[in-house]
Formats: structure tokens, sequence, C-alpha cells
């Protein structure tokens, strides 16, 4: 009964942009959802031990969701609010864990295909956070916090300011619990 749900959720979310598993590659995965209220920009977020201090003010409710695709390990978290239309993704943030993740060319060179972008939101352009190669598109970060956990970072241009991705890259750090070598 999850999988169909997540198939679901996956497909919501890629059609707006963000980060979601490639089910024709066989992902296994398991969800855990934490609704809970709107996070101010001053509380920080967490998501597969990587902590975000700078999310933008107005997010709605956050849940998350751990995959495995490909020996890689990924977790998604996703704010959603609800208008008339239903819901919207406001920002989903997604971790993925890997010896593979040697440098950022090996991160965006997995990544990018794996998220199944269409090519006119996917085009790139480089830039740095913390003096290291990173990718940003209109509505997208993409960049390696260390060898081994790459970040990915996407929001509702629409309704929040995409200059933003980079303070928000910049101050992501990860989690003192999280920061063990990445997994084989």
């Amino acid at each position: 009964m999850i999988r169909p749900v997540l198939v679901a959720v996956c497909a919501a979310l890629a059609a707006v942009g963000t980060a979601a598993p490639s089910w024709s590659q066989g992902a296994d995965t398991t969800m855990t959802s934490h609704p809970g209220p709107a996070q101010p920009s001053a509380a920080p977020a967490e998501v597969g031990g990587v902590t975000l201090p700078q999310l933008p003010a107005g997010l709605g409710e956050h849940s998350a969701f751990g995959s495995e695709d490909d020996g890689v390990q990924i977790t998604t978290g996703v704010w959603e609010s609800t208008n008339a239309e239903g819901a919207v993704v406001d920002l989903s943030v997604t971790v993925v864990r890997s010896d593979r993740f040697s440098s950022p060319a090996a991160f965006h060179d997995w990544v990018v295909p794996w998220q199944e972008r269409p090519s006119e939101e996917a085009a790139y352009t480089p830039t740095k956070v913390h003096g290291t190669d990173a990718w940003l598109a209109g509505d997208q970060i993409l960049w390696l916090l260390r060898p081994g956990v790459g970040v990915s970072v996407t929001l509702d241009k629409s309704r929040f300011d995409a200059a933003a991705l980079p303070s928000i890259a910049a101050a992501a750090h990860e989690t003192a619990s999280e920061g063990t070598p990445a997994p084989k």
C-alpha cells in the first residue's frame, strides 16, 4: 500500500520540480511523516542529517521520507502549504549519501539524471558553496556538503525568493550525530 502512495507523492513532487526517486530504477522506499506547524525561518530544520538554519519564513507542514536507489541512501524533506487548489510544495530538500560522491562532479553527474527534471528546468549555472563547485538553476541549488554527502534544495520560486538558494546552501551543515562516513 505504501509504494503506490509514494509513487503518487513522488510524481506530484516531480511535477513541481523536486528531486524524487526514479521508480523505474527500482528504488526501495520507506516513508516517515511528521507533519507539524510551519517552521519559521528562525528554527533550523534537519533533513537526512543536514541542518538547514536559513530556510525562508512561511513554509507549510514538513514531512520526510527515505529511500535507497542504486546503493545511494536518499532522504527527502518536503514542506507543503494548502491553497484553494490543494497542496502546494513550498520547498524540498534531498540529501543523498554514498561513497560514490567523492567529488562535486561525481555528485552532479549522478543527481542530475536521477532527478529526471525537464531539460528546460535543469539548466544549471556553476557557482560555489564554501569554495566548492555547486550548481544553480532557477529554483534549485545542488552541492556536495562533503565527500559522500550531496544536497539539493528546490523551492517554489513563484512564492519564495530563489535568490536565497545560495544562502540556504552556505548555511547548511551536517548534524553532529550524522557526521559518520557515508555508507558504501
